[in-house]
C-alpha cells in the first residue's frame, strides 16, 4: 500500500506539528497542495477501524496508522527498497541475526542443506512468506505419523514443494517453538509474542520504549496478531500484566481478565524473563541500527527462553496507545520521534512525497 501524507492543517497534537510542520517547511506548493487535496478527500488521519479501537482522548494525542508510516518512512530511510531491507526480506533477517549471534528460531535452509533430511528430524514446522505482515500468509505444520497442516493430511512430496515455494518467493522455514510452560493456558495455539519498540535515544543508544503482549485466543491459525482476532494487553516494568482486548470484530474490542477460551488468569499474571526480552530486543536494535531509528520486535516467550521472530521497520502503535491508554505524543516513543525529526535534515524532508509506492526493488 502506499504512503499517504495528507496536511488537513487543523487539530495537530505536538507530535503531528513536527511532522506536518517539517514537510509544509520543506514542499514546494504543488506537493503541498495534493497533500491538501488528500486530507480533504479523507485520504489522511484516523480510519474508521482505528476510530473503533481508540477513545477520541487517546486519538486527541495520538498518531494514526497513516500518518504513522510517513513518518517511520523519515525516520527509517533503511526501509526501501523492501529486497534489500532486513525487517522485510526474512531470508535476509535470518541471516544478519544468526551472524551476529543473536538468539532465533532454528532454520532450514534448502540452498545449504537437504530439505528432506532436515524435515526427517523435525515435528512441528512454520512457514512464513517473504515481505508480509500481520501474520499473513503463514503455516504451520506438524508431524503425527504423518504430516499434517491447518487444511488436514499432506504429503512428504506436496510439504517438500509448499516449502520450497515459500523459499524461492524469500520466506522463511523455522523449527515452530514451544510456548513458555507458564504460558500455554494464555495462548493457546500460537506462540505468545512480546512487542518491544525500541527507538535510538538522544545519545543515539537503543531505547525500549513500549511493551505489548499478544497472546493466541486458540483456534488452528498457527498466529497471535491482535487484527487476527486475538488478544493484546500492557505489561508493566515489573513484568505484571493488564486486562487483555480481544481483535478481530467489527466493533470496539472487547476487554478479558481471564482468557476467553482455557479462563486463565491475564490480569496480575507476571510475564516470566522480562528482563532477557527487553535486552534481547535492546541488542538486536544495534546490530540493525543502519539506516532504522524505531524498530517493532516480535520476541517469542518460549520454553527456552526470549526468542527473536522478527522486527518491523513501521510498528504498528494502535496496539501500543490501546494498551496504555493515551497517545504516542504523551509517552517516552513520541518525545524521541520529536527529537529525531527536529534533527532531520533538510533533503530527508525535501525527498518525502504526498504520496510513495512500496518499492521492493531499487
Amino acid at each position: 500500500m502506499p504512503t499517504l501524507r495528507a496536511l488537513p492543517g487543523r487539530g495537530d497534537n505536538d507530535l503531528l506539528a513536527a511532522y506536518r510542520d517539517g514537510l509544509t517547511r520543506h514542499w514546494p506548493f504543488r506537493r503541498h497542495a495534493l497533500a491538501r487535496l488528500l486530507a480533504a478527500t479523507g485520504q489522511g488521519g484516523w480510519t474508521p477501524t482505528e476510530r473503533h479501537l481508540l477513545s477520541d482522548a487517546v486519538r486527541q494525542r495520538g498518531l494514526s496508522m497513516r500518518d504513522r508510516k510517513g513518518l517511520h518512512r523519515l525516520l527509517n530511510p533503511g526501509a526501501f527498497p523492501f529486497a534489500s531491507n532486513p525487517l522485510k526480506n526474512k531470508q535476509l533477517f535470518a541471516e544478519v541475526a544468526w551472524a551476529a549471534g543473536l538468539t532465533i528460531a532454528p532454520a532450514c535452509n534448502p540452498d545449504r542443506e537437504d530439505l528432506a533430511t532436515w524435515l526427517a528430524g523435525e515435528r512441528d514446522i512454520i512457514a512464513k512468506p517473504s515481505f508480509r505482515s500481520k501474520g499473513q500468509g503463514v503455516e504451520r505444520f506438524w508431524r503425527e505419523e504423518n504430516w499434517r497442516g491447518c487444511d488436514g493430511p499432506v504429503g512428504d512430496d506436496l510439504l517438500r514443494a509448499q516449502l520450497l515455494r515459500v523459499w524461492r518467493e524469500g520466506g522463511v522455514i523455522q523449527r515452530r517453538l514451544p510456548t513458555h510452560a507458564a504460558l500455554v493456558d494464555l495462548s493457546p495455539g500460537a506462540l505468545p509474542t512480546l512487542r518491544v519498540m525500541t527507538c535510538l535515544d538522544e545519545d543515539g543508544l537503543p531505547e525500549a520504549c513500549g511493551l505489548a503482549l499478544r497472546l493466541s485466543a486458540g483456534g488452528t491459525r498457527p498466529v497471535d496478531n491482535f487484527n487476527a482476532g486475538n488478544l493484546v494487553l500492557g505489561v508493566d516494568a515489573t513484568g505484571r500484566c493488564g486486562p487483555a482486548w480481544l481483535g478481530g470484530g467489527a466493533g470496539a474490542p472487547s476487554v478479558h481478565v481471564h482468557h476467553p477460551l482455557t479462563g486463565a488468569p491475564i490480569e496480575g499474571f507476571l510475564l516470566p524473563d522480562l528482563p532477557a526480552a527487553i535486552a534481547l530486543a535492546l541488542g538486536a536494535h544495534s546490530v540493525f541500527r543502519t539506516g532504522f531509528t524505531v524498530i517493532g520486535w516480535d520476541i517469542g516467550m518460549t520454553e527456552a527462553g526470549p526468542m527473536l521472530v522478527e522486527g518491523n521497520w513501521n510498528p504498528g502503535t494502535d496496539i501500543l496507545q490501546l494498551v496504555e491508554g493515551r497517545g504516542v505524543a504523551d509517552m517516552r516513543l513520541g518525545a524521541l520521534y520529536r527529537h529525531h525529526l527536529d534533527r532531520l535534515p533538510a533533503q530527508a524532508w525535501c525527498a518525502a512525497r504526498a504520496i510513495e509506492w512500496d518499492r521492493r526493488r531499487a
